[in-house]
């Protein structure tokens, strides 16, 4: 006779699948899994102390999502193919650029305020912040723009879009501090200035865009998940 155990097991609630699929989510930002690597479901449902059902939800959520790859009899993780990353910090240098315009006419002007109080905090974080904490302001500053645009669809695909270079914007991230700041205050100001053109530019400037600095970033970010792995 099944007990109550079993039956959670056999029929896995929504809750049991969300929390895994956030846990992967987050691990997969983490750098948790090499590129290219074969996820072994047996071993990760057993991490993760959950049934294969619930596993295999979250799996296809992310495989939709493009954090994932689904190879008919298993899933991996995406490599760094520079074909495709550039194709994805085009896209995302577009939706920025859509975003920003949107925001120059639709944000109001309590909105722009908030923003700058919150680039002010960021200015005055430690020297000695780590590029994750860099990562989780500059992704604020963008989503609060996003928001401004008043676009849920354009924001949900800059979060995606953000979600698949993860690794790569964190490595270009480093030592590039001061010159971000310096950006994400030129983007203010004109929006406060309601200046469409000038705004898209800005941001179009901001956003890592130059193949051979792609290139850069793709070949350090190799570099940084396999010394990670193996140190």
């Amino acid at each position: 006779m099944a007990t109550a155990q079993d039956s959670k097991r056999i029929r896995p609630t929504p809750s049991t699948s969300q929390r895994a699929y956030s846990q992967l989510r987050e691990q997969l930002l983490r750098f948790k899994f090499l590129p290219n690597q074969k996820i072994n479901e047996v071993l990760l449902a057993s991490d993760l102390e959950i049934s294969r059902t619930p596993l295999r939800e979250a799996l296809n959520r992310l495989a939709a999502e493009g954090l994932l790859i689904d190879r008919g009899r298993g899933f991996s993780v995406p490599g760094l193919e520079p074909a495709v990353i550039f194709d994805l910090f085009e896209a995302r240098q577009e939706i920025e650029c859509a975003i920003v315009r949107l925001a120059c006419t639709r944000a109001e002007d309590a909105e722009l305020d908030s923003l700058s109080d919150f680039l002010e905090a960021s200015m005055a974080e430690s020297p000695d912040a780590s590029v994750d904490r860099l990562m989780e302001l500059d992704i604020g500053f963008h989503d609060a723009i996003a928001q401004m645009a008043r676009n849920a669809v354009l924001r949900q695909t800059l979060t995606n879009l953000n979600d698949r270079v993860h690794l790569v914007r964190w490595i270009a991230m480093e030592g590039r501090r001061d010159r971000t700041q310096a950006q994400h205050l030129e983007i203010l100001g004109h929006l406060r200035a309601r200046d469409e053109t000038a705004a898209m530019a800005a941001m179009r400037n901001h956003i890592l865009h130059r193949n051979e600095d792609i290139m850069a970033a793709i070949k350090s970010a190799y570099g940084h998940v396999y010394t990670r792995d193996t140190s």
